[in-house]
Order: structure tokens, then sequence, then C-alpha cells
């Protein structure tokens, strides 16, 4: 999310149907090579650790750098390969057996490692590469391709008009396969009017693009669109039993895969984070989407209630079968500290957040990404971008099971005041009959009004989808951007 003068770092048929769904997926699975994709390893569980009974403090000596992926001098060497060499986020989700990494904002040469004390040209809004997932992430996550629009250049996916002030960039906070054989990509975007300090930056709404030719080309959905000021201009997903967490325990009376819990926060880092819900097949139907108010939940963002105080930064939460935890990550911007919470269902409740890093140990860190795969074990991996070198890292962590009523150590508690405190609200865990009902009380009928939320329609992205961007977009001649607090 890393531009130069941002001031942060931070169908018809069905058997038509499912062919167009295998295209898509060959086409993203298959890349520029032919190999086989390994499968995806299963690895042993240890049950019963983390749980109530058993909370968990973080080993802050056991984070560290696993390898570098973007960059001269990276496992990936995406300078040289794609003309990538800065960009930054790198979130995560399953296309078929393969894993998607998107970045947003991204630059191409020339290669320094103090990244903002030069200019870059090649400025594309995102880019995405594929990554057959090995049986181990220890020796780093090496992409297998990129999507390109012309040999040796990555392509930017969803376009933007590169104007301050109208529209400075567009950038996916997240994404989401879905579909016959989890072929359809989604991104959710954010569209950035400005970057304006620190931590702060002004959205002239958000919304989801998607793709069904493997990534090649992307559809805006005008179906799927939130308003600047939406609590949701920023989200991460999360699937109990879908492909990005197979392993996660599905509440009572649903079947796996088929509820996606949506956390929002805000453009910027200094917002409370909100939790919504979707049937995964309509994902890119706002009006679909019911929110957590407390109490239950309803119809219209307006009632959304926070479930953990802000600053939340950039997140995601995963399924950890080790642990036997949900665990969030997130950047809590005004202390610099990477931090940690844990809860037994993705509705919570939030333990107090522990402190994993903070931008002492890691200069102008942010963006934590949990990984979708390799969540068996006792290690923790996710991705973090550094805005010093405006590059993306393949990081690790690891938790300590505390004995029942243990605390976490006075050394792992964030300064953050509102972070060390519990989630404020949480939704009870269903029932095997409650659960029944609440699904189906989630699906509007064809009648049902639209979200709030929905309601004030985004300035759209600009979705390219014939080409590389017009030669009239502008590359980098802005100043450089100040980075964000230590």
């Amino acid at each position: 999310m890393g531009v130069q003068t941002r001031p942060n770092g931070r169908t018809g048929r069905r058997n038509a149907a499912l062919v167009a769904a295998v295209v898509a997926v060959v086409v993203f699975i298959v890349g520029h090579a032919a190999t086989a994709a390994p499968a995806v390893p299963v690895l042993p569980v240890v049950p019963g650790l983390g749980t109530a009974g058993g909370p968990v403090a973080v080993q802050r000596s056991a984070t560290a750098k696993v390898a570098d992926l973007i960059g001269a001098g990276s496992i990936n060497d995406t300078g040289r390969r794609w003309g990538v060499e800065g960009t930054d986020l790198g979130h995560m989700f399953m296309v078929g057996p393969r894993l998607a990494m998107t970045f947003g904002d991204t630059f191409g040469t020339p290669a320094v490692q103090d990244f903002y004390s030069v200019t870059h040209t090649d400025w594309r809004s995102n880019v995405i590469a594929s990554i057959d997932p090995p049986v181990t992430p220890a020796l780093g996550l090496r992409f297998r391709g990129m999507i390109t629009d012309r040999p040796g250049h990555a392509r930017e996916l969803i376009a933007s008009k590169k104007v301050k002030g109208v529209q400075e960039t567009v950038i996916p906070t997240y994404g989401m396969a879905n579909g016959p054989k989890n072929a359809t990509m989604n991104l959710q975007y954010m569209s950035v009017q400005s970057f304006d300090q620190p931590g702060h930056w002004r959205l002239t709404g958000s919304g989801i693009a998607s793709s069904t030719d493997g990534g090649v080309t992307w559809k805006d959905q005008p179906s799927a669109r939130w308003p600047a000021n939406s609590k949701f201009g920023q989200v991460a997903y999360v699937r109990p039993g879908g492909p990005d967490d197979p392993r996660a325990p599905v509440p009572a009376g649903s079947a796996p895969g088929d509820t996606v819990y949506v956390y929002g926060i805000p453009g910027g880092r200094y917002g409370d984070l909100s939790l919504a819900k979707v049937p995964a097949a309509q994902l890119t139907d706002a009006s679909a989407y019911r929110y957590w108010n407390g109490t239950t939940w309803v119809a219209g963002e307006a009632h959304a209630t926070p479930v953990v105080k802000g600053p939340v930064g950039e997140l995601s939460v995963r399924w950890s079968s080790y642990y036997q935890q949900w665990i969030m990550m997130y950047l809590v911007d005004d202390t610099g500290e990477i931090v940690l919470r844990t809860a037994p269902a993705p509705t919570g409740p939030w333990s107090a957040a522990q402190v994993v890093t903070t931008t002492k140990d890691f200069p102008k860190a942010y963006a934590p990404y949990l990984t979708p795969r390799w969540n068996d074990g006792p290690d923790l991996w996710f991705t973090m971008s550094q805005f010093t070198t405006y590059r993306v890292e393949l990081m690790k962590t690891r938790l300590t099971v505390l004995p029942a009523g243990g605390t976490v150590p006075a050394a792992g508690q964030p300064q953050s005041l509102p972070a060390r405190s519990p989630s404020l609200s949480a939704p009870p865990l269903p029932s095997a009959t409650s659960a029944a009902s609440a699904a189906s009380s989630a699906v509007p009928t064809t009648t049902a009004a639209p979200t709030s939320s929905s309601a004030v329609a985004p300035a759209a992205a600009t979705v390219s989808s014939d080409g590389p961007p017009s030669s009239a977009t502008p590359t980098t001649t802005r100043p450089t951007a100040a980075a964000p607090p230590p």
C-alpha cells in the first residue's frame, strides 16, 4: 500500500459453467510452467492446546524473518523476473490447489535497500502472484508466476486514476475464491482518494472485483459497493471449513464453507473493528450482508457495533488446529506494535492483545497476514511489510501454552491501552438448533432492501480488462512519502 507520495506506510448450462470454471483455474494454476502442484500436507494435530482451560502467550523470541519475498536479492528476484522492485501487503487465499498472494502499490526499478531514497517509475496499483504450496514454508514462499501484461512485467489488475484528491490508487485489502472448483477470484478493494498523513487516508469507497479467467481480467461488481465512510472500507475474510481454513470448526447446523465472516475497519488505521457475515455464494451482494449490532445480526451497516476497540490497522484471522484457537493479527499504528488476539470462534470473544513484534525490531512494519496453510503446527506463519525497504517478508512466531489460569507476562502486553482490553462484544456460539435459523435469516428475500452501506455508491475502480494501463496513466512524478511512526 505504499505509494511514493503517500505519507503512510502502513450462467448458462451446468456443464458449460463447470468447463468455464476449470478453464479459469487452469489459467491461474498453470501460469508459465506445467509442473504439478504438490498435495497440501497433512501435518500432525495436537488436540486441546490453547483451549479456554489453557491460555497462550506469544514467544517474542520466536518472532523472526524467514525470507524476503520481493525485490532484488529476494528468493523470488521479482525485479528481474516481473519488474517488481517494491510492493507491500501480500494477503493470501487459495485458488484451486494454488495459493494467490495479492499486493498493493507496486513499483519497478531501481533496486535499492532504502526504497524511498530515490524515485521509482512503473507504478501499478496492484499485482498478484501464484505459489505452489510447499510442504513447509520454512525456506520461504517461491512464486510460480505472476499475472503479466507482457513478458517480464507484472500486470496491474484493477486500474486507478492515479490522481491525488480524486482517486490516488485502488488497493485490494483481501481476497477469496468461491464458486465451482473454487475458481472465481474476488478482491475486496479500497478506492483511495488521498493519503493524507501517517496512518490516515480518505476513501472514495470500496467494492469487490471478480475474475473468472484465472486473474487475467477483472470485473467490478456493482452490487458490492460501500461508501467512503463505511466501517468496512478495509476487510479480512474468514470462511470456516472453506478452502482457506479447511480444518476450522464449523458452527453446528451449518455446512463447511457456507458462511463468510467479514472483519471491517474504515479507511486508515485508527478505526474500530466491526463484524459482518454473508453466505459465501453471495459475497458480492452487499444486501446479503448482516452486521453484528452487539446483540444479534441485522441488515444495515449503520447498526454495526465495534467488536474490538481501535486503533486497528491491516488485519487477518486464521484457525490454528495446533493451538485450537482462532488467531487475529493486526497493526496498532500509534504504538508501532504488531499484535495478536485469540478466540474460540471467529465471532469471538477475542482475548486481550499480545505483542508479536514492534517497529523497533522491524522498522516501519505493518500488514501482518496469516497464511491459509501450515496452521497445524507450533509455528504461526505470516507475511509482513516494511516501509523502509518497501518489501514483503515471510515471518514466523510461536505461542507458549500456559497452565489453566495462567497470565500473559507483562513484557508481552502492548503499550496500547485499547489493545490490552478484550473484545467489546461477540455473538454467542450457535447451538445446533439456533444455527439453522440464524443461517436462514442471513439470506435476504428477493424483496429485501439494500443495506445502508450500499445506498451511496463509491467511485468505482477502473477495471483493466484487455491489456496494460493506458500510456496516459502517469508514473511516479510525486514526492517521496514520509514514513510511518517508528
